[in-house]
């Protein structure tokens, strides 16, 4: 089901009978309904912070008018609850370790031949470590932009502005699942499925 704006609503926050290895695509919208990321990835299971894919090197990474091939491996967190969708790197010669995209209305469905699709719609705000760079918020006049010509509702910036302040307090922690060794077991995971 699909609401005004484009993007698909009320759909459950978390998948039934997803199998090991079921290719998931992580689909992003704007909140004026217009289409954002999508990058497909493979379903590595599941632990206390949420449903975790696997997105390989050489996957295409595409949005309306850019796309590009995934130059690393990466691991993509769907949170059981909460305003965000991280994806945590591991390969040293990406300069991103951890990019968190504030979101909501985070949602799956099955796709018609095989597979999921879990959608979500991007609300500006990244908490990102860099390693060049250190830990810190971005795009942030993005968010005010957007918040005034797309309409946020004041409820709801305030819950992305609460829900940015407490994860870029925990990847400064380095709080898991943030930390490399909480991800270690799922990139162990991955090589298992992509070497069975």
């Amino acid at each position: 089901m699909s609401n005004l704006h484009g993007f698909p609503v009320d759909l459950p926050r978390n998948p039934e009978d997803i199998s090991f290895g079921a290719l998931v695509v992580a689909r992003a919208w704007k909140y004026n309904g217009l289409p954002h990321w999508v990058v497909p990835g493979f379903y590595l299971g599941s632990d206390e912070h949420g449903h975790w894919l696997h997105q390989p090197a050489g996957s295409l990474v595409a949005r309306p008018g850019a796309a590009h091939l995934a130059q690393t491996n990466a691991l993509c967190l769907i949170p059981f609850e909460g305003s965000w969708v991280a994806t945590l790197y591991a390969d040293p010669a990406d300069d991103f370790d951890v990019y968190i995209d504030l979101s909501h209305g985070t949602g799956w469905r099955p796709l018609q031949q095989g597979g999921w699709e879990v959608n979500s719609v991007d609300l500006d705000l990244d908490v990102i470590r860099s390693r060049s760079r250190g830990t810190f918020l971005d795009d942030e006049d993005e968010f005010e932009e957007h918040g005034l010509s797309m309409g946020y509702p004041e409820e709801l910036k305030a819950e992305i502005r609460a829900a940015s302040g407490a994860l870029l307090d925990a990847v400064r922690r380095d709080e898991p699942p943030f930390n490399h060794s909480h991800r270690q077991h799922w990139l162990d995971k991955a090589n298992q499925l992509h070497n069975a």
